[in-house]
Order: C-alpha cells, then sequence, then structure tokens
C-alpha cells in the first residue's frame, strides 16, 4: 500500500511522470483493442490474425524512439528559423506529393508509400501549425506588441502556409482535416490574446465559411442530415454511425467477453481506426469508458499544470495548441463515435491504429516534456541565484558583525 501511495505521490508532483505514466496506459490498452478489433479482418486479408497488432506494436516503438528524440532537441531549437522553416517545407514537399504520387483508398488520395510505409502528410500538418503559430504569436507577444486579426502582415508567413496546407489537405479530398488544420492556427490565435471584437469577427467568419462548405456539395449536405438523423438511412449514409451506436449501447454496465464484440465481424468499418472507441465501448462497457475517460483527463490536468506553470510565451502557446491537438481530438473522437459530432475522421489519441497520427501524438509529447524540462532547469536557476544571494547577504552581514 505504500508503495501505491508513493507511486501516485510521483505521479501527481511531477507532471511528466503522469504523461508518461498515462501515455503507457493508453498504449496497453490501444494494443488490446487494436488486437481485438482487427483479427477478423486481417485473418481475412492476409491469414495472419495479428497482422495489425503487430504493425502497432512496431509503430509504437518507432513512435516512442521519435518521441525521446524530440524531447531531446528540445522545443527551443525545434522553433528556432532553421528547423521550424525546414519542417515546414518538409511538410508541404510531403503534401504535395500525395496530390501526384499518393496511394488512393476508398475513393480518397491522403496517403503516399514511403520504403514500403505509408504516411498522413496532414497528421503531420497539424503539429507544425501549432508549432509555427507558437513561434509566430510568441515572438510578437514577447515584443510587447499587440495585434489584431487585421494586422497580417505580421503573421502572413504562418496564415500563407495554413491556407495551402488546408487547401492541398481540401482537395484530398478531407474537409475534415482541412478544417482542423486551419481551426488550430485560429485557436492559437485567440490565445495570444487578441480582443473580445477580433474573436467575435473570426468566428463569425469561421461559422459562415464552415456553414458555406457543408452545403456547397450535396453529398455534404446528405451528410449532415444523416448525422441529425442516422436511422433514417441506417443501411446506406447512416451506416457507420447507427453500426457504432448499436455497439456501444450493447456493451452495457460491463461489456461483451474479450474478443467477443460482434463489431468487428464487418458490422462496424474502420473497427479499429476511426471507429476503435466503438469496439473498446462493445468489449468494456460503461465501466470501462470511464476509466478510459479518466485517463484523458489525467493527460488534460498533466499537460494544464505545464500549461499554466510556463513562463516563456512561445512554449505557453506550444503546450496549449498540444493540448488542443492531443486531448481535444480525442474528445472530438469519442464525440463523434457517440453521434454528438458529424463523422470527420478524427483518431483517438493511442487506441486508434494509424502509424501517421501516433507519430505526431508522440512528437507533441515529446515537445510537452521538453517545455517541462526547459521550465524545471529555469526555476532550479532561479533557486540557486536565490540561494546565492541570500549566502552572500549572509557573509556582508557576518563581516559586519566581526568588524
Amino acid at each position: 500500500m505504500s508503495a501505491m501511495k508513493n507511486v501516485l505521490f510521483k505521479l501527481f508532483k511531477k507532471p511528466s511522470y503522469m504523461i508518461l505514466g498515462v501515455m503507457f496506459c493508453l498504449l496497453c490498452i490501444g494494443c488490446i483493442n487494436v488486437f481485438s478489433a482487427s483479427f477478423v479482418r486481417a485473418q481475412n486479408e492476409n491469414s495472419l490474425g495479428i497482422y495489425y497488432f503487430l504493425r502497432y506494436l512496431g509503430i509504437t516503438i518507432a513512435s516512442l524512439l521519435f518521441m525521446f528524440f524530440v524531447r531531446c532537441i528540445g522545443y527551443k531549437r525545434l522553433l528556432s528559423k532553421e528547423w521550424i522553416v525546414g519542417i515546414v517545407f518538409l511538410v508541404l514537399a510531403m503534401l504535395i506529393a500525395v496530390k501526384f504520387k499518393g496511394v488512393e483508398i476508398n475513393g480518397a488520395k491522403r496517403w503516399i508509400g514511403i520504403a514500403g510505409i505509408t504516411l498522413q502528410p496532414s497528421e503531420f500538418a497539424k503539429l507544425v501549425v501549432v508549432m509555427l503559430s507558437a513561434k509566430v504569436f510568441g515572438r510578437i507577444l514577447s515584443k510587447g506588441e499587440r495585434f489584431s486579426i487585421f494586422s497580417i502582415k505580421k503573421y502572413s508567413f504562418l496564415l500563407g502556409v495554413t491556407v495551402i496546407y488546408a487547401g492541398l489537405v481540401y482537395k484530398q479530398p478531407d474537409l475534415g482535416t482541412a478544417a482542423i488544420i486551419f481551426g488550430l492556427m485560429l485557436a492559437m490565435l485567440f490565445m495570444s490574446g487578441i480582443s473580445r471584437r477580433d474573436m467575435f469577427a473570426v468566428g463569425c467568419g469561421g461559422l459562415v465559411l464552415a456553414g458555406y462548405l457543408a452545403i456547397c456539395k450535396s453529398y455534404r449536405l446528405d451528410r449532415l442530415k444523416v448525422w441529425l438523423d442516422p436511422w433514417s438511412d441506417q443501411a446506406d449514409k447512416g451506416y457507420q454511425i447507427v453500426q457504432s451506436q448499436i455497439a456501444i449501447g450493447s456493451g452495457g454496465l460491463t461489456g461483451m467477453p474479450w474478443g467477443h464484440g460482434a463489431g468487428k465481424f464487418f458490422f462496424l468499418p474502420e473497427a479499429h481506426t476511426d471507429f476503435a472507441f466503438a469496439m473498446y465501448c462493445q468489449e468494456n462497457g460503461f465501466i470501462g469508458v470511464v476509466i478510459l475517460l479518466l485517463l484523458f483527463a489525467l493527460l488534460w490536468f498533466a499537460f494544464a499544470f505545464i500549461v499554466f506553470n510556463t513562463r516563456n510565451h512561445q512554449a505557453f502557446l506550444l503546450s496549449s495548441g498540444i493540448t488542443i491537438l492531443v486531448v481535444g481530438q480525442s474528445i472530438a473522437n469519442m464525440a463523434m463515435v457517440c453521434g454528438i459530432f458529424p463523422v470527420i475522421g478524427v483518431p483517438l489519441a493511442f487506441i486508434s491504429y494509424g502509424g501517421s497520427a501516433m507519430l505526431t501524438n508522440m512528437a507533441a509529447i515529446g515537445l510537452m516534456l521538453s517545455i517541462y524540462d526547459e521550465e524545471n532547469k529555469l526555476a532550479e536557476q532561479a533557486s540557486q541565484s536565490s540561494d546565492e544571494r541570500r549566502n552572500d547577504l549572509r557573509m556582508i552581514r557576518n563581516e559586519r558583525w566581526n568588524q
């Protein structure tokens, strides 16, 4: 019992321990869920039931190494002009390559094949926009300047990159991810302290644009109608969300016996990727969902601790953006699977199968840990200088006393 108390004390005392501990728990859940949700499909495709499970393990190990690599480099170096410009153009090149050499799946061309590995550059674009926004807006704030949405010259490069990224992703076509990329930049703009008038203007403009894009194509308007009432077309356009709700409801309090969830038997499309949460609900029930929500709440708590204890504008904005990217997207995925949000193809962090999303989330964790490391270093330096000042004062008092 005392050992458990010590572990909990360390987790709550150091947010870095909590982040790594929660991430490990989520990865364990992800391993179990991916295997259970995919073994029927894997057996049918290539006679190897553990195919997706093995790939998930390989992706996880590679992503963990990448996370430690990012943490070692540090967010300050990655936000330097040389690094961030190189990263921006690397992702841009990947997005352009998708258009010409992309892999087409289910009528969408969103992936590129590199050395036998399929990557989705739009996932990387989300994190790059957060990083670039933190650099640009943080630099403006550090100078003590006030700016508004109309001060376009101050963030023209960021706006241009965001528009190009979102435009290329929109053409794949992937309206949901394009909206997220642009929305992340707007969220970072809000956190930079623009006026309420500007917030209102951006909000109204965003709603008008989103409304236009939602109804300008007939199939998108049909999706919205189906989202509002999926059971009206449960055999066709509403099939995904109806099967998802059936899977969630059938889980009950404690869930079905592990591995016996019916959704994986080709009833629930994308059972191990976008709708992994539905399979988790079916086999773990309400109790399992509460545990998963608590884990994400702990992750948010650890992130928030770092966000509100940063002393650097860029670090504050970057950590805030990472919180939105990792925790916010996870909440959006669960809401989407439950039918609260429209189906937009947002992954559930560490639970959904997907190499690009895993790499992005791990890189984000590495950046968050590097922010914590830097803040710790600054706090120790401040403490040491304070101790040195106290020692100097004590020596001066002693010398005067002796005189």
